[in-house]
């Protein structure tokens, strides 16, 4: 049978060992929230700038008087 401090030894490297693996995991995590956080920030400014730009070209299309962008022109 080991000695208690021969066992307190043999934990001490495994406790290490996890808490700088819980501690790298940590940092992931919170690397991973701050991208998903960036994404979504982009993917609304995408939205916005998407939606400016279908009423611009809807001005332009009113103003020219053209045919509506879902409508095949009247030769087809």
């Amino acid at each position: 049978m080991a000695s208690p401090k021969n066992e307190d030894t043999d934990i001490e490297p495994r406790l290490v060992r996890l808490e700088e693996l819980v501690a790298h995991q940590q940092a992931a995590i919170e690397d991973l929230s701050r991208q998903l956080t960036e994404g979504w920030k982009e993917n609304e400014r995408l939205r916005r700038e998407l939606a400016r730009l279908n009423d611009r070209f809807q001005d332009m299309e009113d103003q020219t008087g053209g045919p509506p962008a879902n409508q095949p022109p009247p030769h087809w």
